[in-house]
């Protein structure tokens, strides 16, 4: 099998909302920012999307939000009137009555805020993609060959490419992280002090929220894959019902282990494969059904490489979404000096990637 043929599949393009170049959400006196959601199943199936209006500030923001798409897609709306209290958010739906799936599952979206009070407007670009998981079941073998039925999604980190596949069934949700990094740091026979590589992943029910304080409980499930010289394990983090006190704790990942994971972590070129299979019975609260979403992100841990990757920078977030409690530590993690994004994004569950 040439693994190589398989990765072509994959986009692999750097994608301008990616590493750093995507425009942050902009912010007038008011207070206000912009995001759009990620769509949850192709664009050609006609659904509706949604642009998130948050006000940050004190007085109530009363204006028109206005939202651009990709030419040749019709909206049933493209502008609408929109009401905000101070603290609150507001999500707009916009039905896309034709639209056509892009190879690179990449969508440019430009968003505009006009206040009734004659300001500036506030004005946003942005790239989303379909974020969904068909229904597959690949086997976890390290092999690429059962992994072209899903939706890939990629993004950029100081010039090195991160594509994440998801697929799901009844049993497990799957998923395939390939990383480009320059090499693969396993897990040291003993945890000690030293930064190993590692994809870390969240997935909580779409309603979630994370608590602002230590002293809340998580509402998320939390893993993380590593390499160890059996190939890798998957280790859980959190559960929710659990105090968030404890994601600040460095914690050892030996005797976090998630019995029942098939995990398989590869390594060819310059591109390491996290390969893993999760079981539903080790989160309870997601329940998996064609058209339902949730909530997934993840970090890719590239010691001595890149920074810390998070999907939360490519996926629209803000720096007011910054969340401590939003990640956990532990021994060996890649932790900057500002907190990851919170892990409350938008991903979906669909029948196949058509």
């Amino acid at each position: 099998m040439n693994r190589r043929i398989n990765v072509a599949l994959l986009p692999v393009l750097a994608m301008a909302f990616a590493g750093g170049c995507e425009q942050p959400a902009a912010i007038d006196g008011a207070g206000i920012e912009l995001r759009a959601e990620h769509l949850t199943v192709s664009p050609s199936t006609g659904p509706v999307t949604h642009v998130l209006v948050r006000n940050l500030g004190g007085r109530t923001y009363k204006g028109r939000v206005t939202a651009k798409f990709p030419p040749g897609w019709k909206m049933n709306t493209v502008s609408q009137p929109v009401t905000v209290e101070p603290g609150k958010t507001e999500r707009l739906p916009f039905a896309i009555e034709r639209g056509t799936d892009a190879a690179d599952n990449a969508y440019p979206v430009e968003l505009s805020a006009t206040g009734d009070g004659g300001a500036e407007p506030v004005t946003r670009r942005q790239t989303i993609v379909c974020a969904s998981a068909p229904y597959g079941r690949p086997t976890v073998d390290g092999k690429l060959d059962d992994w072209s039925g899903a939706i890939p999604v990629t993004f950029t980190t100081a010039g090195k490419r991160t594509t994440v596949s998801t697929h799901w069934s009844r049993r497990a949700f799957s998923l395939l992280v390939a990383v480009e990094e320059d090499a693969l740091t396993p897990m040291p026979v003993g945890e000690g002090a030293s930064a190993f590589d590692a994809v870390q992943l969240a997935l909580s029910p779409r309603n979630a929220t994370t608590p602002a304080s230590a002293s809340g409980k998580a509402q998320r499930y939390e893993f993380v894959l590593a390499a160890t010289k059996l190939g890798g394990r998957c280790y859980q983090m959190m559960r929710p019902g659990r105090s968030v006190a404890v994601a600040a704790q460095a914690r050892a990942l030996t005797g976090l282990e998630l019995d029942g994971t098939a995990v398989s972590i590869t390594r060819e070129g310059g591109t390491t494969y996290y390969e893993a299979a999760i079981p539903f019975k080790a989160m309870p609260l997601i329940r998996p059904d064609p058209g339902r979403e949730l909530c997934f992100s993840l970090l890719v841990h590239d010691a001595g490489g890149t920074p810390l990757r998070d999907w939360g920078v490519p996926a629209g977030l803000s720096a007011t979404q910054r969340k401590r409690q939003a990640w956990c530590n532990w021994r060996g993690a890649t932790r900057p000096h500002t907190p990851p994004m919170d892990n409350k994004i938008e991903w979906g569950f669909c029948s196949s990637k058509y």
